[in-house]
């Protein structure tokens, strides 16, 4: 083992999830104000569209990564790239916001309209490029971490654990460092994202793995097998509902923690993350391997705490038990979930069968997510302004029904993962000179 595997894989989760949440969490409130109030003046679906770009780019470019990081380039060096260009973009998203912004402010009432489907079709242009790159690096962070510990299972989620360890830094250093309800986080992500590429050049090799030489199998299509098993198809349908979910409280918490009078929202939902890392240190404690179930029926659950706490509206409820509720979530459901998928699946496949999850959890899901999200919310729209109780009924329903599915079908696997069929081949036939010679006469 590489030396201090441990902390460099740490520093590299840390770093990584720094610029995702440099911008992720701020931005939908940017992008939703006024222009008089330096902001964009995007509509709901033109926000749900920006966040959809990281669905779409999972949905393009989540099937590529097993054939990347399991068939042809090494993980580590794959990761670099994608992380570099990440940068690139998102140093691109700063310099459009910051050329728009003058032209909104002068464009006149009949022009705004006209300038501002002009603003967010260059910005989705540029976020889609971005979301491409951050979702091939994403899978392949945990990747380089599961392929490189001694004991995944157990140690994985402290070393996940400092990637949101860096997004609770980030959220509160932003209003001491920037401004963040501008395009300043784009700015800051960027340059957060070209130093995980540099560092991404010391971390320890790790090389693909497989071998295939069939067009399915280096596009690591023999991973879909796992859905025959029903615990990984329970896992992959309730994640999706949870991912979808997950959409109205990533895309919308901030605003909604805004309008509802909680100043420096940002900093609040810190509170999420702290409760996250407490979680997954806490994961290793519980014996992962036996209480897997357990565990992750426990993070289901929490998405549904989460809605009838936010949508109970009570200032005290909503702080004190629906905000760490979505750390509780993630940490005890997905990653947990990330060590079950890289255990039932065969070596030579893992990047594949991370991928598949990664499609469906930051793909489909998200997309699906933030499309439901924008229609509830024009829904939710009244004179008076939101209603934000009727909001959050959604996602409660949605993480129950998931919470109850999985209960009732999941299963923790065994140790073993699921075996590689091998074709039989046929004995040789003997060749008559081959038979061992007679000895006549005893």
């Amino acid at each position: 083992m590489p030396p201090l595997v441990r902390t460099r894989l740490s520093a590299m989760m840390l770093l990584f999830y720094s610029s995702l949440g440099a911008w992720a969490v701020t931005i939908a409130t940017y992008l939703k104000k006024p222009v008089a109030d330096g902001g964009l003046n995007f509509d709901s679906h033109q926000v749900g569209w920006i966040f959809s770009t990281f669905a779409i780019g999972g949905v393009l470019a989540n099937p590529l990564v097993g054939l990347l990081a399991d068939r042809l380039f090494r993980a580590d060096r794959l990761f670099a790239v994608m992380s570099a260009m990440c940068g690139l973009f998102l140093f691109g998203a700063w310099q459009w916001c910051e050329l728009r912004e003058p032209v909104l402010a002068a464009a006149g009432p009949d022009e705004l309209k006209a300038a501002t489907d002009t603003t967010f079709v260059g910005l989705f242009a540029v976020m889609l490029a971005y979301s491409l790159c951050l979702q091939v690096a994403l899978p392949l962070c945990s990747v380089i971490s599961l392929r490189n510990l001694p004991d995944p299972t157990r140690q994985f989620s402290r070393t996940r654990l400092w990637g949101t360890v860096g997004w609770i830094a980030v959220g509160l250093l932003m209003g001491l460092v920037i401004a963040p309800v501008s395009s300043q986080p784009f700015l800051m992500a960027g340059v957060l994202a070209a130093a995980v590429g540099v560092y991404a050049l010391t971390l320890p090799k790790t090389p693909p793995k497989g071998g295939g030489k069939t067009l399915g199998e280096a596009f690591g299509l023999p991973a879909l097998g796992l859905f025959k098993r029903r615990s990984f198809a329970v896992y992959i349908v309730c994640g999706l509902m949870l991912s979808v979910m997950n959409q109205f409280y990533g895309t919308h918490g901030h605003s909604y923690l805004t309008a509802t009078g909680w100043a420096a929202a940002e900093q609040w939902m810190v509170i999420g993350q702290v409760v996250e890392v407490g979680c997954m240190f806490a994961i290793p404690l519980l014996d992962p391997k036996r209480s897997m179930k357990w565990l992750m029926l426990a993070g289901a659950v929490g998405g549904m705490v989460r809605g009838v706490a936010l949508a109970s509206g009570h200032p005290l409820a909503v702080m004190a038990v629906g905000v760490p509720m979505h750390g509780w979530q993630f940490a005890f459901y997905f990653v947990t979930a990330t060590t079950f998928v890289d255990r039932i699946a065969p070596p030579h496949l893992r990047a594949s069968a991370q991928a598949i999850a990664a499609f469906v959890g930051g793909g489909v899901g998200p997309l699906l997510g933030n499309a439901l999200a924008a229609q509830v919310m024009e829904g939710c729209r009244t004179p008076a302004g939101t209603d934000w109780t009727a909001f959050w009924l959604w996602p409660l329903a949605g993480c129950g029904l998931a919470a109850a599915a999985f209960g009732l079908l999941f299963r923790t696997p065994t140790d073993s993962p699921v075996p590689v069929v091998v074709p039989a081949v046929p004995p040789r036939r003997r060749h008559p000179a081959d038979e061992p010679s007679k000895v006549l006469g005893g």
